[in-house]
């Protein structure tokens, strides 16, 4: 399915919704979660270990490691590297059927369940929401 062929694509369904929602390809998703690039090209996004509380990083600063890296294939990535809060949903999901063509088909249905993963993971957050 092309990019021109969809229009439209309703945001991962959560509780607190309104029954009009806005459509997932015109929101802007914005990194909530501190990450690196690996040297394998790939993104890590790290999740502190044992939560964000002040206890939580005094514990990881005991325990020495704060961090669980979360590694993304290289769609992923592609994808984490342009949630700086400047590019919508659609125009990124357009730049990955460029970079990737057919691998990445069908790019809004997989799109969809990635963006309502890192959702629902608090990794991303939306612009004007």
């Amino acid at each position: 399915m092309s990019s021109e062929a969809v229009d439209r694509i309703d945001p991962p369904a959560r509780r607190g919704n309104p029954p009009h929602s806005p459509n997932l390809l015109e929101m802007i998703p914005r990194r909530n979660r501190e990450w690196l690039d690996g040297d394998d090209g790939r993104v890590r996004i790290l999740v502190p270990r044992f939560g964000r509380s002040a206890a939580g990083r005094r514990l990881a600063a005991l325990v020495g490691r704060p961090h669980i890296p979360v590694r993304l294939d290289e769609v992923g990535s592609s994808f984490w590297r342009r949630c700086d809060g400047r590019a919508t949903v659609g125009q990124i999901a357009r730049g990955l059927e460029e970079r990737f063509g057919a691998t990445v088909a069908p790019v809004h249905e997989r799109l969809a369940r990635f963006v309502a993963e890192l959702e629902r993971s608090r990794f991303i957050r939306w612009e004007g929401r």
